[in-house]
């Protein structure tokens, strides 16, 4: 595998490109939508492109690039990897993003985790800088053994892992396949890699509210996750709209965050309009959303029978407006479950949302467990 160090450089075209686009839009008004009920609010949104539209992307793009940044070249995806190495010569730990997470995501972790580990953090194919896309059939089965093809050339034989959302699949998957080289496997997501039902008998009374929560966003959440299994390319000519775009995410960040009516509570400000800046100038809302249908239309299996079907140390952070939870039993039987905890606020973005908790909590599990 080649790797390069990699900077990142958007143009003054580009940027002035964005802000022509935006003071362009053409504003489709907004009825009787006060909650959100109807989909993404446009008076939220309005203030929002107002925000991203005076955002001075010079500032964040050099605060970006005062971390290493490199790409990888692996054998088996003419597809390349971007990702930052903080090689500290301390145990290697990955963080792994998902959708519509990005590297940057981590930023508030990246200080207090790097005193005590080595991080890689990579984007998978088709996500951010790990573009453009062109392979199919990657899914989170094969952006798994890409980042196990990473690790090793990184000449890492064993290392720590955290996910979310995709991020908790393709980090499953490397605990289940390379479970020789995965010395604990964090998440803040679990799910079942085959995507099986899980039997609702198994939530507690106790654990009533966040079964409720988990049945009502797969009843009216969902659509968005049909689009992009059945027609990500549809999806990719939001693209060349920066509104159009920010509305298809910024639903999902409203929707799946832990505030009391201001998305900013929950998703600073400057982190949001990186994100959006991300996917904006690297144009992969379509390549990330992509990932949904090669992970459904090439399916995980077994690459070895018994269970735990996750049968290495594991910890589960639960907080409390993840939109996608499952019962405790479930996880116990599933995974060789080591620590669980219930946390007191966050949704689907911890590493945004709740930096501090997530950090404490990752920091005390690998220390134990690498």
């Amino acid at each position: 595998m080649k790797i390069e160090p990699y900077r990142i450089e958007v143009s003054k075209e580009e940027q002035g490109e964005l802000q022509r686009r935006i003071a362009a839009t053409r504003w489709p008004g907004d009825l009787d939508n006060a909650n959100w009920q109807y989909g993404c609010q446009e008076a939220a949104l309005r203030r929002i492109l107002d925000d991203w539209a005076e955002l001075d992307w010079e500032v964040v793009q050099e605060e970006m690039n005062e971390l290493p940044h490199f790409l990888a070249h692996p054998e088996k995806s003419a597809t390349p990897i971007h990702f930052l190495h903080i090689d500290n010569g301390r145990p290697p730990l990955l963080l792994l993003p998902g959708w519509p997470w990005s590297f940057w995501d981590f930023r508030q972790l990246i200080p207090s985790l790097s005193e005590r580990f080595n991080l890689v953090i990579p984007e998978s194919p088709g996500f951010g800088f790990s573009s453009p896309l062109v392979d199919s059939g990657v899914g989170f089965v094969l952006a798994a053994d890409l980042i196990a093809e990473l690790m090793q050339a990184l000449q890492y034989e064993r290392y720590g892992v955290y996910g979310g959302d995709w991020g908790s699949l393709v980090g499953e998957q490397l605990a289940h396949k390379y479970a020789d080289r995965v010395a604990g496997l964090f998440t803040s997501m679990p799910f079942p890699l085959d995507f099986a039902p899980i039997d609702p008998s198994l939530w507690t009374e106790e654990e009533g509210p966040y079964a409720q929560l988990t049945a009502n966003w797969w009843q009216h959440g969902t659509a968005y996750f049909q689009m992009h299994v059945t027609r990500p390319q549809t999806v990719a000519y939001l693209n060349d709209s920066p509104v159009a775009m920010a509305a298809w995410i910024v639903e999902k960040l409203y929707e799946w965050t832990d505030h009391q009516g201001d998305l900013y509570q929950a998703y600073p400000k400057e982190q949001l309009l990186a994100l959006l800046s991300l996917y904006w100038f690297t144009g992969t809302l379509g390549s990330s959303a992509r990932f949904y249908a090669e992970s459904l239309r090439n399916p995980w299996a077994l690459s070895r029978e018994g269970k735990p079907v996750i049968d290495v140390p594991t910890a589960i952070a639960a907080f409390p407006k993840e939109v996608a939870q499952v019962p405790r039993a479930w996880a116990e039987e599933y995974f060789q479950l080591v620590h669980y905890r219930r946390m007191e606020r966050g949704g689907h973005f911890p590493a945004v949302e709740a930096p501090q908790e997530l950090s404490r909590e990752v920091q005390d599990f690998f220390e134990k467990h690498l």
